[in-house]
C-alpha cells in the first residue's frame, strides 16, 4: 500500500517503457552501422576503381606514340578540308566554312597544318 501511494508502480511501468525505448533505439543504431559498413565498403571500392584508372591513364599518356593533344578534327572534317581544297578555296575561307559547320573558331593556320599534315 505504501508503495501506491509513493507512485512505485507508475516508476515501474516508466523504467520499463525506457528499456523497450532503449532496445528499440539499439536496433536501430545497429541497422545504421550495418548500413555504413555497406557505404564505406562501397566508398572504399570506387576509390580503388579511381586509382586504378588514374594509374591508367598515367600509363596512357606515357606511351611514346601519343605526344601532344588529341586532334579535333575528325574523319568527316578532314573530308571536308580536302573538298574545300579541291575547290581552290583558301586557307581563310576554308576556315570561316568550318567555323560556320563546328560552331567553333577555326584558324587558317589550323587549316594549313591539318591540310599539309594529312
Amino acid at each position: 500500500m505504501l508503495g501506491k501511494l509513493f507512485g512505485v508502480e507508475e516508476v515501474k511501468a516508466e523504467l520499463q517503457e525506457a528499456r523497450e525505448d532503449i532496445q528499440v533505439l539499439e536496433h536501430k543504431l545497429e541497422l545504421k552501422e550495418k548500413s555504413i559498413k555497406q557505404l564505406e565498403n562501397a566508398v572504399r571500392i570506387l576509390e580503388e576503381n579511381i586509382k586504378s584508372l588514374l594509374d591508367e591513364n598515367d600509363q596512357l599518356k606515357a606511351r611514346p606514340d601519343h605526344f601532344g593533344r588529341s586532334s579535333r578534327a575528325s574523319g568527316e572534317h578532314m573530308r571536308l578540308l580536302k573538298m574545300y581544297q579541291c575547290n581552290q578555296l583558301s586557307y581563310q575561307e576554308i576556315a570561316d566554312k568550318m567555323t560556320e559547320y563546328t560552331g567553333e573558331k577555326w584558324s587558317k593556320s589550323t587549316v594549313h597544318y591539318l591540310l599539309t599534315k594529312s
